[in-house]
């Protein structure tokens, strides 16, 4: 009976602690616009800020910055010198950002120990914004095995999310683009 009662019980706190909670994505409104298509242009991130107001124990403007050349790199549209046109320039800013702790969000304590970054970024051809977007990831209990490193991971996760927004390549020729 004692068993039975450990395994249950076993199964219970492994249900809790990996199915209660996991990364949420959340599309925050405001002056996002529809990105435009882009040729053989190429993007060069030219600033991060820490929009926060606090220092971190984390580079949090070189991990933003990491990401978005990342981001930009994996869709082809990173800019280098030897690119043909000038680049097209994406400013962005940390908005908010909670490290987080991994033994908080494992004693069950989920909203206290929570990751969270919340950026913005404006994509500028010469000084005119051409496109924006905003967006705010959290990550909970459940997400990634055990949650280990999140403070590192939602810096990619975050990028992505906003290059994805702020530029859109244009179609390979011979595909059909959006209608």
């Amino acid at each position: 009976m004692k068993r039975v009662v450990r395994v249950l019980g076993c199964c219970l706190m492994l249900f809790a602690l990996l199915g209660c909670s996991s990364k949420s994505m959340e599309v925050v409104p405001g002056e996002a616009t529809t990105p435009p298509v882009i040729s053989s242009t190429k993007v060069k991130v030219i600033d991060v800020s820490n929009d926060t107001g606090e220092l971190f124990d984390v580079d949090v403007i070189g991990l933003l910055w990491g990401s978005l050349d990342d981001a930009l790199r994996k869709r082809g549209m990173y800019w280098t010198p030897d690119s043909p046109n000038p680049p097209l320039t994406l400013e962005a800013q940390v908005i908010k950002y909670k490290k987080g702790n991994v033994i908080t969000r494992l004693c069950l304590v989920p909203v206290v120990g929570n990751t969270v970054l919340v950026a913005r970024c404006e994509l500028k051809d010469g000084g005119r914004v051409i496109a924006s977007a905003e967006t705010k990831q959290t990550i909970a209990i459940g997400h990634g095995g055990f949650t280990i490193g999140a403070w590192r991971k939602i810096f990619g996760e975050v990028g992505e999310e906003l290059v994805g927004k702020a530029v859109r390549p244009a179609p390979v020729s011979g595909s059909k683009g959006p209608s």
